[in-house]
């Protein structure tokens, strides 16, 4: 950024520069609700799914106990990348730039850019749900209805009919969701704890989570779904599908953020062109370890 890309800060005339905001960006994040965050300690770090054993089995008196059997399941792999960039002003810039602090102001600017990247990083793991290109440790796509448990067997977390957003769809996932098998091939009785969705059905699912009475029923039915505690989350950046849908449940080990490094900043003084740089740099991974996190309406 030279005098000539930033001319018109040359002088006191401007009133006020109009720009994105660059105040709050962390707390407005949206990949921080449906990814829990989480730090790495090397370069990649393994995720090793176990489980078993199953039921026991009845015995009679006197007789042995059977011994039980654990299995390991898939191994999923976060590998860390690196995200980051510059800003560079000539020293003419800097010394002659009257609205450097608002026009320039290279720190907040890094920052804003470097957490919507996070947003957009995070949000193709749900355009990319049912892409068999993408796929976690299991070999499979985040969404998929032939997930592996490591004692044998398959689950689904996905609808068999795909259903846009509606009070009965919703019923569904929940009633699918307290069915799903856990590590150990048995179910295990999730609970749905959230709706992540593209921001064009932000209207639907308000009245469907809000609405404390069914309005199809002229408000004489209670909504079953209200007061169960699920949070809505819209995506600005799920846009590979308007009609896409899922639900989160509690399983702990699901959709993650694993921080390498934090955002981190440097500026430095290139002497021989007399140039300032601002950069701004952090690394991270995200994916999924256990598919039950998730449960899909491929609509």
């Amino acid at each position: 950024m030279t005098t000539a890309w930033g001319f018109k800060t040359l002088k006191n005339t401007l009133d006020n520069v109009i720009t994105d905001k660059t105040d709050n960006v962390t707390s407005d994040l949206a990949c921080t609700k449906y990814m829990a965050e989480e730090s790495m300690s090397d370069n990649y770090v393994d995720d090793l799914e176990n489980g078993g054993p199953g039921l026991l089995s009845e015995r009679s008196e006197g007789q042995a106990l059977e011994v039980g059997t654990l299995y390991e399941g898939s191994l999923t792999r976060y590998i860390s990348r690196k995200f980051g960039g510059i800003l560079a002003i000539t020293e003419e810039l800097d010394e002659d730039g009257k609205y450097n602090d608002k026009y320039i102001d290279a720190a907040r600017r890094l920052k804003r850019a470097l957490y919507k990247t996070l947003e957009v990083d995070c949000a193709n793991v749900l355009n990319r749900a049912t892409n068999t290109a993408y796929t976690g440790g299991d070999g499979l796509a985040l969404v998929s209805a032939s997930h592996t448990i490591p004692g044998g067997g398959t689950f689904s977390n996905t609808l068999a009919t795909p259903l846009g957003p509606s009070r009965a769809a919703l019923i569904t996932v929940v009633q699918n969701v307290m069915l799903l098998p856990g590590h150990d091939g048995v179910t295990e009785g999730y609970k749905v704890t959230g709706v992540v969705h593209p921001v064009a059905q932000w209207g639907a699912w308000k009245g469907i989570l809000g609405s404390e009475k069914v309005p199809e029923s002229a408000n004489n039915e209670d909504n079953v779904i209200y007061g169960m505690g699920i949070k809505q989350i819209p995506v600005p950046f799920w846009s590979a599908s308007t009609t896409n849908w899922l639900c989160l449940t509690d399983v702990s080990d699901g959709l993650k953020l694993k921080w390498r490094r934090k955002p981190k900043a440097r500026t430095w003084y290139d002497e021989d062109v007399e140039i300032i740089k601002h950069g701004l740099s952090a690394r991270w991974a995200r994916g999924w370890s256990d598919a039950r996190k998730v449960y899909f309406s491929n609509a």
